[in-house]
């Protein structure tokens, strides 16, 4: 049995491995139209967050920033997607998107339960999940905020996790001056 997990590992590190060298080799030089992007990926998800009784709610400016479309779209995606699956019934999902001082800025409100202070910085490893009583029936395998990393990180972005003051979570990322349009 334990050379059967040791292979598991094995098999996991190689993947995340894997992931990471492919996100490497993604063009990033793309004008992306961040709000238009944002209402996509609330398009997208609609039909999970009205089966969940989730409203989704996006606050975007006219925002563009130079990346790779697809990736900063599965950020997005990953975030919102995550945010309406650990949300309670009647919550809500606040997306906004800015530019400041040649930053831009997006952020995923959610009045879920929350992250505990203690697991904030675990949940952007591979195969980890905060709640894993409930992992099963809501799917996934721990990998969709470990690659939301990885894309702020190939995009010179850092990327932080606070609590919402009205319960729940709020993700903020913010992008490098130089991956920004004026």
């Amino acid at each position: 049995m334990l050379e059967r997990l040791s292979e598991a590992f094995k098999i996991q590190r190689q993947f995340t491995e894997n992931a990471a060298h492919e996100l490497q080799t993604v063009g990033r030089d793309e004008t992306i139209i961040v709000n238009a992007l944002i209402d996509e990926v609330l398009a997208d998800l609609e039909p999970l967050a009205q089966e969940k009784n989730i409203k989704l709610i996006g606050k975007c400016k006219d925002v563009n920033m130079v990346g790779s479309d697809i990736l900063i779209y599965r950020l997005v995606y990953n975030l919102v997607e995550n945010a309406i699956k650990y949300n309670h019934s009647g919550g809500q999902v606040i997306v906004e998107a800015y530019q400041k001082e040649k930053q831009v800025y997006l952020s995923v409100e959610d009045t879920g339960s929350g992250i505990p202070e203690e697991l904030k910085e675990r949940v952007f490893e591979p195969f980890f999940r905060v709640d894993k009583s409930r992992s099963r029936e809501l799917g996934g395998v721990g990998l969709g905020l470990a690659l939301v990393n990885e894309i702020v990180r190939v995009h010179d972005g850092s990327i932080a996790i606070r609590p919402n003051p009205s319960g729940g979570t709020i993700i903020e990322v913010q992008f490098a001056v130089n991956r920004t349009t004026a």
